[in-house]
């Protein structure tokens, strides 16, 4: 078996899009004419501070740009000539998407303590988000940023947290990258949303870092549920399989999943999943392991050729046999007063495509009692529910399963049933 947990790539981890869109800024110095009382200007700041203005509202912007930089030049300003130019140079910078010299524009101002403490909230949202923009990207001031927002504000917002998250685990605070964005995830999906795809991919990277076992499955079953992508789903069965060690039946219920979520890629995977049902007396599911490790090219190209061409005529030689013994195993089934046989009959006609009559000898089983065991008759019976296109039910089936070796897995069929 492999590895619980395999490397994770952290490198691929999307960056967080917050791009500046829509941003709706008054630059200070049109705010101000509307006072009555303003402190003075220096006419040599005001001429170019006033010409910068006037092509700003004619969306002139690199004309304003350069009468800004004019103002700029004045030697001696006061702190509020100053704010002045730096309200207005942060607008024209991100009206032109010169996100550097936006941030270091507005991130000035903010500090000269001149902003109105009712734009003060605002400002630190914006200077979060700038950072994020600028090249190369200032995650330690853009998490600054929003940190500062999230304790003024008293606000739990999911972006924000996702955005304070990003910027510890770049700073490798992996701790407290896991709590914002496990706390992001969770109120995005209370609000009714789905939780951002980079969230949860950090979530479940801090955690690996951490070397959290437990919760690197829990942040990768997010991923699964909202991202069923192969790779998140071969990350949780691998971890199964590892849990399962030597459990012969444990091991077969986890390559069953692995088979309809199509995380099966590796040669090993469909020999020992074909192993695996030849043992405990499923032929049908040994044939179809190992078809579908031909069919997907990984047999044809990978292992050992030679065993792989051997187990499969094996298994076809043993499951041609056995469907020849179904009629009078169904026989003994129904004449049984316990369901076992009945649930054995139905994971066979389960093997051989006949999903219905699977459904029925396995509902028949559970009804009549003294199953062996009562999860895996449930797991067996929401996958036939699944194959006859019921998955409402097959949700319930799944529901049933409490054990502690098959809770996670049913979790997982739960999930998958949900999605079809």
């Amino acid at each position: 078996m492999r590895k619980i947990f395999p490397a994770l790539a952290t490198t691929a981890l999307m960056l967080l899009g917050c791009a500046v869109l829509g941003v709706s800024v008054m630059p200070a110095a049109q705010a101000q004419e509307s006072k009555a009382k303003t402190p003075k200007i220096n006419p040599k700041v005001l001429k170019p501070l006033q010409a910068a203005l006037e092509l700003t509202n004619a969306s002139n912007f690199a004309e304003a740009e350069v009468q800004l930089q004019a103002a700029e030049a004045v030697p001696g300003k006061t702190p509020f000539e100053q704010f002045q130019i730096d309200e207005l140079a942060g607008f024209v910078a991100i009206k032109q998407k010169k996100y550097n010299a936006a941030a270091t524009a507005y991130d000035r101002s903010l500090a000269s303590g001149l902003l109105a403490p009712e734009q003060v909230d605002d400002r630190l949202r914006l200077l979060a988000q700038l950072y994020l923009q600028t090249e190369p990207r200032d995650l330690a001031r853009s998490g600054e940023f929003g940190k500062r927002w999230l304790e003024a504000t008293g606000t739990r917002d999911p972006a924000m947290l996702g955005l304070v998250g990003q910027s510890a685990y770049f700073s490798d605070n992996f701790g407290e990258a896991a709590n914002y964005m496990k706390e992001a995830a969770a109120l995005a999906q209370a609000a009714g949303q789905k939780p951002d795809e980079n969230w949860l991919l950090i979530l479940q990277s801090s955690y690996s870092k951490l070397k959290n076992a437990p919760g690197i499955t829990e942040a990768t079953t997010e991923l699964v549920r909202h991202y069923p992508r192969k790779e998140h789903w071969k990350t949780l069965t691998r971890s199964l399989l590892a849990q399962a060690a030597s459990k012969d039946r444990q091991i077969l219920q986890v390559f069953r999943l692995m088979y309809q979520v199509d995380a099966m890629d590796d040669a090993d995977e469909f020999t020992e999943a074909a192993n695996s049902a030849t043992q405990l007396g499923s032929p049908g599911e040994a044939l179809k392991f190992m078809e579908k490790g031909y069919a997907s090219g990984v047999l044809e190209s990978s292992g050992d050729k030679t065993k792989s061409q051997a187990l499969l005529a094996e298994s076809k030689r043993l499951a041609a046999s056995d469907q020849k013994t179904l009629p009078q195993f169904e026989k003994e089934a129904l004449a049984a007063k316990a369901g076992e046989a009945d649930v054995k009959l139905g994971e066979a006609y389960l093997s051989y495509d006949q999903p219905a009559k699977g459904l029925e000898a396995i509902q028949r089983g559970i009804g009549k009692g003294g199953v062996k065991s009562v999860d895996e008759a449930n797991l067996s019976l929401g996958r036939a529910y699944i194959l006859t296109k019921n998955t409402a039910e097959a949700v319930k089936a799944f529901e049933l399963v409490k054990s502690p070796e098959y809770a996670q897995l049913a979790q997982l069929w739960s999930i998958y049933a949900g999605q079809q």
